[in-house]
């Protein structure tokens, strides 16, 4: 009892945290479509474009990315390899689920760990982008952050499995 009611804790932490995320991608996502908008206009109208446009864009568009990525895994919105999946049995499904879910759990907090090593070299180097001169580190951490949330995600998804919640 006490164990599913920790996991449901968990489970419910996860996914306010995915919505939070979900919302702030959302946000970028509608940034970049304003900002490409009102530089197109720039463009015709004023004959100039916005100062910093195409940077701005990239760093939606890496937020974006990074911070929808554990609501697209906890909605099932990956690709995957429906027509052989289907055709295994219940349990081989179950095992190869595992796996997946426990390889991908390690791969992706490999990739968090170091891309919070990476964002902290480019503190210490004090990096900043080309045109705007953003700080690069921020980026990056956010972007570790997008990534540790998703790990979490599996690993939320691991517990469900092996709790029989699938």
């Amino acid at each position: 009892m006490e164990q599913s009611v920790s996991n449901s804790k968990f489970s419910d932490f996860a996914g306010k945290l995915e919505t939070v995320l979900k919302n702030v991608a959302a946000v970028c996502l509608i940034g970049m479509a304003l900002l490409t908008g009102a530089d197109i206009i720039s463009r015709s109208v004023l004959d100039t474009p916005i100062f910093g446009v195409e940077e701005i864009v990239t760093v939606l568009a890496v937020l974006t990315t990074g911070l929808a990525l554990s609501y697209a895994q906890s909605q099932k919105s990956n690709i995957g390899v429906e027509f052989i999946y289907t055709k295994l049995s219940q349990r081989t499904r179950r095992v190869v689920k595992i796996f997946t879910t426990s390889t991908s759990a390690v791969l992706f907090g490999l990739v968090t760990w170091r891309l919070y090593l990476y964002a902290c070299t480019m503190r210490e180097a004090e990096e900043v982008s080309m045109t705007l001169e953003l700080p690069t580190d921020m980026i990056i951490f956010a972007l570790t952050f997008g990534f540790g949330c998703f790990t979490l995600t599996l690993l939320k998804e691991l517990i469900m499995l092996f709790a029989g919640d699938e």
